[in-house]
């Protein structure tokens, strides 16, 4: 609402504390105003001013301080939300590249703990399937979550979760030699 609107949406009048003619007020309130100088403003009289347009005032002000907080609520909610739809896919990625790597089912949520302690994980939006795609970073480089497990299991620390044998890291150089016989 515009305070120095002469008018609501509904077509009342909204007894603004100046107007600039007295021409511009509707003939049943011109008596409520008193002219203020020779330059034609006049001015809402105090009884009048208290009774009918200061209540509104400070409800439109209440108001807009509702509507102020609200927003804020909002935002505030909105971050909250989208942070805990984060960890979910960080949890959701790194439990099943565990699972994907051969950890034990039991062991699962101890190497989740460690490598969340070991490292940061961040959800990289740019990607549109499926919400994002996590990163993990340890020791100030980037890594594929399912890189940072196998890394881990390939590590000391990682040795009392491997499950069962798993085959050395490889590029497929030498499985591709055999497969020439």
């Amino acid at each position: 609402m515009d305070k120095r609107a002469l008018f609501f949406e509904d077509g009342s009048f909204t007894f603004p504390l100046f107007v600039k003619s007295i021409a511009a007020v509707p003939e049943d309130y011109r008596d409520f105003y008193s002219p203020v100088d020779e330059g034609g403003e006049y001015r809402l009289k105090d009884l009048y001013w208290k009774e009918l347009r200061l209540p509104f005032e400070r409800e439109y002000e209440q108001l807009e301080r509702q509507l102020a907080d609200l927003k804020a609520k909002h935002e505030t909610d909105m971050a909250r939300e989208k942070r805990a739809r984060h960890r979910g896919k960080i949890d959701n990625t790194l439990h099943s590249a565990c699972k994907g790597a051969g950890i034990p089912d039991g062991l699962i949520k101890g190497a989740m703990s460690l490598l969340s302690a070991k490292a940061t994980f961040e959800v990289d939006e740019s990607y549109e399937f499926g919400g994002g795609v996590v990163v993990a970073t340890r020791d100030g480089v980037q890594n594929s979550v399912e890189g940072l497990v196998e890394s881990f299991l390939d590590s000391d620390e990682g040795a009392g979760f491997r499950g069962k044998r798993r085959a050395p890291p490889s590029d497929g150089y030498f499985t591709s030699l055999l497969g020439r016989r």
